[in-house]
């Protein structure tokens, strides 16, 4: 019997380790190539990106991969009252970012396009729509904005 008692509680104790209170940030603190950010944002514009199937590039075997069809992309503009930055939905994402809205961002990453930082939520992460927050955007400090430079540093 002890046996199995120890083996119920490993799990348990493996859970509680495991669930941490998510930390949330606010859109100002993110830098480029970070990820794990817990944000609650209002998404202040939304605007669908041509579907893509995979063009050229192994277009046949995304396509087997992807049997609901193309990829759909919406550029949305998401903030809170510390700064804005564009945010990447995919897929049923987009009909959650609706201009209003205020949505909770699990998991978040910063991926980097032509030199400016992107938020994105990825299959680890969860997008939930929220009670609307009670702050103003602020729009004066857009993330996407600023243009990052790779510098390799040699030590």
């Amino acid at each position: 019997m002890s046996s199995s008692s120890t083996a119920a509680a490993t799990p348990s104790t493996a859970a509680t380790s495991e669930k941490k209170k998510p930390v949330f940030v606010k859109t100002e603190s993110l830098k480029p190539g970070t990820h794990g950010h817990n944000l609650t944002v209002k998404v202040v514009e939304s605007k669908t990106v041509k579907a893509t199937g995979g063009g050229s590039r192994g277009g046949r075997s995304s396509a087997s991969l992807n049997s609901r069809g193309p990829v759909r992309l919406a550029e949305c503009l998401v903030g809170d009252e510390t700064a804005t930055i564009l945010f990447t939905a995919r897929n049923e994402q987009v009909d959650m970012m609706k201009p209003g809205a205020t949505v909770i961002l699990r998991n978040a990453k910063i991926d980097m396009f032509k030199g400016s930082m992107r938020l994105a939520v990825d299959k680890w992460g969860r997008v939930e729509v929220t009670e609307p927050a009670d702050f103003d955007v602020n729009q004066e400090n857009n993330l996407s904005l600023v243009e990052y430079e790779l510098v390799n540093v040699e030590e």
